[in-house]
């Protein structure tokens, strides 16, 4: 399951050409399959959410809202 996209990006979190950059793009997964299986296999492949089809507007704005969350800027 594991994406050459998924890779990449795993890469870019942890570049090393930028000093001191730490940064991590969530990845939410998004599938038709209901599976416990399927679920245990993304969070596996390091994916940060699930949310399963058909889904109403507010499972998937919820989803979402878990990984915009503000952190205070020590710089300021």
């Amino acid at each position: 399951m594991e994406s050459k996209a998924n890779e990449e990006v795993k890469c870019g979190e942890t570049d090393e050409g930028s000093e001191g950059a730490e940064w991590h793009l969530p990845i939410l997964a998004m599938t038709a399959d209901v599976i416990q299986a399927t679920y245990e296999e993304c969070m596996k492949c390091g994916m940060d959410g699930y949310v399963s089809k058909p889904f109403e507007e507010q499972q998937l704005y919820q989803a979402v809202a878990k990984f915009l969350v503000s952190k205070p800027n020590s710089d300021l």
